[in-house]
Formats: C-alpha cells, sequence, structure tokens
C-alpha cells in the first residue's frame, strides 16, 4: 500500500467537491462561517480588528475536532481552514524555483480566511512546523 502526502491535483478536486461541485468559494459553502475555522472563529469569541498574536493567544484559539462545521458536497469535512495540509508538490512560480517550498492548501486557524479558499495555494519550508499545519494521508486504489 502506498501512502503519502496527496499531491495538490488531487487535494483540490475533493476540496472542490468533486463531480458533485457546487462552485463555492470555500469546500462546503461560500459563507466561511459555516465552514471555515480561521483567526478570527478558532478560540473563545469572534476576534475583530487586524491579526494580532497576542490576541489569538489570549482567545485560546487552537484546532477544532473534525466534523465541528459543515461538510462539503461529498461530505468531506475540513477542507477549507482548521488546519493547512501539505501536499506533495514543490511551490514554484516565476520567482520562486521548484524545490524551496512545499505546497499546502486548505487554510488553518492561524491565518486568514482568504487563505481557507479553494483557489488559495500557500508555501511553506518543508522542514517548517506549525500549530495549524496537518497533513490528510491518502493512498493509491491499487
Amino acid at each position: 500500500m502506498d501512502t503519502g502526502f496527496p499531491p495538490k491535483r488531487n487535494g483540490l478536486m475533493p476540496q472542490a467537491g468533486g463531480s458533485k461541485s457546487q462552485e463555492f468559494i470555500y469546500s462546503g459553502s461560500s459563507d466561511e462561517e459555516e465552514t471555515v475555522w480561521y483567526w478570527r472563529n478558532a478560540g473563545k469569541e469572534y476576534l475583530k480588528g487586524d491579526w494580532y498574536w497576542p490576541d489569538i493567544e489570549a482567545n485560546k484559539n487552537q484546532t477544532h475536532p473534525v466534523g465541528s462545521k459543515k461538510a462539503n458536497e461529498l461530505g468531506i469535512f475540513d477542507m477549507s481552514g482548521n488546519v493547512r495540509e501539505w501536499c506533495f508538490d514543490w511551490y514554484q512560480d516565476t520567482t520562486i524555483p521548484n524545490g524551496f517550498y512545499r505546497v499546502w492548501k486548505g487554510g488553518g486557524w492561524v491565518g486568514d480566511v482568504t487563505s481557507c479558499r479553494i483557489s488559495y495555494r500557500g508555501k511553506f519550508e518543508p522542514n517548517g512546523i506549525g500549530a495549524d499545519m496537518g497533513l490528510r494521508v491518502c493512498r493509491d486504489r491499487g
């Protein structure tokens, strides 16, 4: 059995709802409060104003149990927000060469809601750690 991080293309299809996609902004809805844990809503109280780590920490923001928000069209939970998911792909663009950053998708509770959009593709050092970094294990059908 082969297991590992999903390639970005394999993570995007289920995040977007697969063949049942309703073309939402986030996985399962276009309303972030229905489906997304992010820095404003992941703690004891809804935070207002600008992102400020001491406020986020004092608010006890954290990862939430899977299934606490609405599922997407395929019945999969937490594909937007809560925990950023590592992907197998290397990040590259016109200014960043291949092999320097890994791609992550989905956004997490530390970041802004814009990073939780299906269309968003983040980057992070491959040996980096973060309070809202995680993975979704997948395997080949073969």
